[in-house]
């Protein structure tokens, strides 16, 4: 029934990249843990291929070593559980692993990504702590030159300033980015469920409205045919020319209701490329009040002004008001005399009067009858009253205003 709408743009691929990087608890450390190992290797492979040309020494990779590199993965493995302790095990065993002595390789990028995925996540207080401290430890790791000497030069003390610079301004940018990220990712889903409650809506409406057409289509021409043959039982013996005319009443007003009812339950089955006869407008009067009168109703019809002036759906509404009076008068009033009255000029003017007993019309409990006109006209932009007349008849008058650029 509606139209489906294009699914929200998806977030930009920089922001789906963060993202990842704070949500998965699995990618993130079996990535580091892998590149860890193989880089591990190779920067080992590195120093004893030096070494005979240098005299650098390092210390031999064993068991501790490799327990401190795989320390930082596994840590962070569980930075959503315990998020402190995931940082002081990554700052930690990468820090014991430099005092030791081994050689440098990518263990650093555990103390990188615990500073910044973790500061990112708002425990700013503790990763600059973290960082300061990292930054002191790094002045007394053993340079590699010599054996056992520390950093102590200004060299080496500007370096350790810049790792600590380093650390925070990343884990500053990954806090915002992923701010960001998060701000993107609300938002699509308030779009999301913003979408999702707009086609509630409409579906709703059009439930309402299918259920108002059904309405008025069953309620006519459901009386016309219980008024008609009620008539052709009466003369079926005495008069069978009238029975005959009334069971033709009753083929004309079924007719005409199947084919309204197989339009609403197109449109309800969603099957746009069926084919769908408009809905009846005032072109349509005539027919209306001779469908009225087979049920034995007078009816006395008056136009004023031109009716092809009114647009289509004020056109629609001013016929489907005109039947629900009639089917009240014809159901509720006892009536024998109908006029209606319709002008065209600025705006639809409907009147429709009745002589019967004068009883309020269509208050069935259902909401429909004349709440379901007032809807009509209110929903354009019009008013419609009714009310019995002194000592017998009633009486509904309804406006609907033309667009401006109509009028």
């Amino acid at each position: 029934m509606t139209d489906q709408q294009p699914p929200p743009a998806r977030p930009s691929r920089p922001w789906m990249v963060w993202l990842w990087m704070e949500r998965s608890t699995v990618g993130l450390p079996v990535a580091l843990l892998i590149f860890d190992i193989l880089g591990t290797f190779g920067a080992y492979n590195g120093w004893h291929h030096d070494r005979g040309v240098s005299g650098v020494e390092v210390r031999s990779l064993d068991w501790i070593g490799w327990v401190l590199v795989v320390a930082g993965p596994v840590a962070l493995h569980h930075r959503r559980r315990a998020p402190r302790a995931a940082l002081a095990v990554c700052l930690g065993a990468t820090m014991a692993y430099l005092l030791l002595g081994y050689a440098y390789g990518p263990i650093f990028l555990n103390a990188l990504v615990a500073v910044v995925v973790i500061g990112g996540t708002g425990y700013r207080r503790e990763v600059w702590i973290g960082s300061i401290a990292f930054a002191v430890g790094m002045l007394f790791v053993p340079t590699h030159k010599e054996r056992g000497q520390t950093r102590t030069d200004a060299v080496d003390v500007l370096s350790t300033i810049g790792w600590l610079l380093a650390l925070l301004i990343l884990a500053e940018l990954f806090r915002v980015l992923r701010q960001r990220a998060l701000e993107a990712a609300r938002a699509r889903e308030q779009e999301v469920r913003a979408r999702e409650q707009e086609a509630r809506r409409q579906a709703s409406e059009e439930r309402l409205e299918i259920a108002r057409e059904l309405h008025d289509v069953l309620a006519h021409s459901i009386s016309l045919i219980a008024v008609q043959a009620n008539v052709a039982l009466e003369v079926m013996d005495r008069r069978p020319e009238q029975a005959r005319i009334a069971l033709s009443a009753i083929k004309d007003a079924s007719r005409s209701a199947l084919g309204e009812v197989r339009s609403v339950l197109t449109v309800l089955r969603g099957d746009q490329a069926a084919p769908r006869d408009p809905a009846p407008d005032l072109g349509r009067l005539t027919h209306l009040a001779e469908m009225a009168e087979a049920a034995g109703l007078k009816v006395a019809l008056s136009v004023v002004g031109d009716l092809d002036a009114a647009p289509l759906a004020v056109s629609q509404a001013g016929y489907r008001i005109v039947q629900e009076s009639l089917t009240n008068v014809v159901r509720h009033a006892g009536a024998g005399r109908a006029w209606i009255l319709v002008e065209s000029a600025d705006g639809l003017r409907l009147r429709i009067t009745d002589d019967g007993h004068g009883a309020p019309l269509g208050l069935d409990g259902t909401g429909n009858g004349l709440p379901g006109m007032r809807e009509r006209a209110a929903a354009l932009g019009g008013s419609l009253t009714a009310r019995p007349l002194p000592g017998a008849g009633f009486r509904v008058d309804a406006y609907i205003p033309y667009p401006e650029e109509t009028a």
